[in-house]
């Protein structure tokens, strides 16, 4: 599906099912199709949506400076676009993470629940920066596909490398269709992002702070504190799981997430 919001603004997203919003957000360098073991969990409870970021599907790509406080904007003006009244439970994961933590920082008064799977408040490193700069380097001379294929050693665990070669196949076709260029303004974005951990203490809604106990990215120690500062969190660690644990764990991920849901 897709709705254009204005001359200029164009999003792509999947909806099924029907009951309370419930809104994934995805992961860089992949899409809205990476949510599809949870559509298939969920669409029978609840209202699932995932929209695609910017130059992601047939989304519009920025037009302005690249940051993740658009991308946070976009997903509250996609909703009321689409009459979305209600307030939304409301899962990102890495990328879709940060955004929904800039959702939780400016539109707290529309969420019902959080969830923050393999990601993390506090902004880039130095040394995660100059990562960044040179992945978009990369990005700007190679496709989807090589950006997802150079990503695999930080994406998934160790474990998931060694056994499960068709995961990795997996994420390099989620990432194929997606541009080197429109991915570069993505890694520009998340390389820029504000520092959250000030809000933190300001979640006011039950939030389910999950991700991969191989995780890289976003380790369990930096979850678990991420966790320890919102006021009513639960931490929850799938095992086995690296950066992508619906993808790699779908379903520990969606057994975690029902029983948050559920709770």
């Amino acid at each position: 599906m897709q709705t254009q919001i204005s001359p200029n603004l164009k999003i792509s997203y999947r909806q099924e099912g029907q009951g309370t919003p419930l809104v994934f957000l995805h992961a860089f360098p992949l899409w809205s199709a990476m949510w599809n073991a949870q559509f298939e969990e969920f669409a029978h409870d609840f209202t699932v949506l995932a929209p695609d970021f910017r130059g992601i599907g047939e989304t519009s790509a920025f037009e302005d400076e690249p940051s993740v406080q658009t991308l946070a904007t976009d997903v509250a003006i996609w909703l009321e676009h689409l009459g979305v009244e209600e307030k939304i439970i409301l899962c990102g994961l890495s990328m879709g993470g940060y955004t929904a933590l800039e959702f939780a920082r400016a539109h707290g008064d529309k969420l019902a629940a959080l969830i923050l799977a393999d990601t993390r408040a506090d902004a880039d490193s130095d040394e995660a920066r100059q990562s960044r700069e040179e992945m978009i380097e990369f990005a700007t001379t190679n496709d989807g596909r090589a950006v997802a294929e150079k990503m695999l050693p930080k994406l998934l665990g160790e474990t998931t490398q060694r056994e499960n070669s068709q995961i990795a196949e997996q994420i390099q076709q989620l990432a194929a269709p997606n541009t080197g260029e429109n991915l570069a303004k993505l890694i520009a974005a998340l390389r820029d992002r504000r520092d959250s951990t000030s809000i933190l203490a300001q979640i006011a809604v039950p939030t389910l702070v999950i991700g991969g106990s191989a995780d890289a990215v976003s380790p369990p120690d930096v979850m678990a504190h991420m966790a320890a500062q919102i006021p009513h969190a639960r931490h929850v660690v799938i095992e086995g799981a690296g950066h992508l644990a619906n993808l790699e764990k779908p379903a520990d991920f969606n057994r975690e997430v029902r029983a948050f849901l559920e709770a």
